[in-house]
């Protein structure tokens, strides 16, 4: 077992590397955002690797920003321990975090209830064509707009509000969300934002979405400040995203919400999107 707070440039590419193999085995990414800026070295956090000769065949990240463990093993090294040693090790180190079974696959889910963990959360994973996606009619008294850099503030202390029940989200601090701003998928075009005709420096909602790929976009955030609740800015944002994404050459469409949010799946699934995924927290 290895253990470090700093990768080195052959590790980092050998984690590359199994992270690529686990996904195309599985079906999914063992590690989320907020992790994958951990390896970046962009965001606080710790590593531990198992090893078989000179092959790194297991790894976790252990993510001091958001709580969080995640792991995985080498579909060729699988059912030899790896998998219980690495999270024994991190556990034992960082109890009080919270790991991620992403795609709540059978191994995953047995090796969680092996450790004596219990489900705590659960994200869904939503998705949809997109087609021909009509601008929406904005209500009276507001405008839909691209970002600008002064809107920085604004958009965080949106965010704050919004998501002031949220683990994670909810933490976005200015200088996380201007890092953010220099990753190569950000666009400010897809970056709308809802203001009141009255005061254009407001932001009272936002849709922040993100191109995956080539055809494929995210509703990456959808946001309303509560005191501006009840004039349908959600949706009105919700359709403004997914035509901007229609419009720059996607194809399909995905987002990741809290299953718990009954009120914000149901308007996802008035839009027609339909859960693809099951994404599950544990912790002891």
């Amino acid at each position: 077992m290895i253990q470090m707070d700093n990768l080195s440039a052959p590790l980092l590419a050998s984690l590359e590397e199994l992270l690529e193999r686990i996904e195309e085995a599985d079906g999914v990414r063992p590690t989320n955002e907020s992790a994958d800026l951990v390896i970046a070295g962009s965001r606080p956090g710790s590593f531990l690797f198992v090893t078989e000769g000179d092959d790194v065949v297991g790894f976790a990240v252990v993510d001091a920003r958001d709580a969080t463990i995640q792991l995985g093993v080498d579909p060729a090294h699988r059912r030899r321990g790896h998998g219980s040693a690495l999270l024994m090790a991190a556990l034992e180190s960082h109890p009080q975090h919270t790991v991620w079974a992403f795609g709540t696959r059978e191994g995953a889910t047995a090796l969680s209830e092996s450790m004596g963990l219990r489900p705590v959360r659960e994200l869904l994973k939503m998705e949809r064509p997109l087609a021909e996606e009509a601008w929406p009619v904005v209500p009276d008294g507001w405008r839909i707009r691209a970002w600008q850099p002064e809107d920085a503030e604004g958009v965080v202390a949106t965010n704050a509000s919004a998501f002031s029940h949220h683990p994670e989200q909810g933490k976005l601090t200015l200088g996380e969300f201007n890092d953010l701003t220099e990753q190569p998928w950000f666009s400010a075009d897809g970056l709308l934002l809802a203001t009141p005709t009255s005061d254009p420096s407001n932001v009272a909602g936002f849709h922040w979405t993100k191109r995956q790929d080539e055809t494929t976009g995210e509703v990456y955030v959808l946001a309303v400040d509560p005191e501006h609740a009840g004039h349908g800015l959600g949706r009105v944002l919700l359709e403004a995203g997914l035509a901007h994404l229609r419009a720059t050459g996607c194809t399909r469409v995905i987002l990741f919400v809290e299953a718990s949010e009954n009120r914000v799946v149901r308007l996802y699934q008035s839009a027609s999107f339909v859960t693809s995924n099951t994404d599950t927290s544990y912790r002891t």
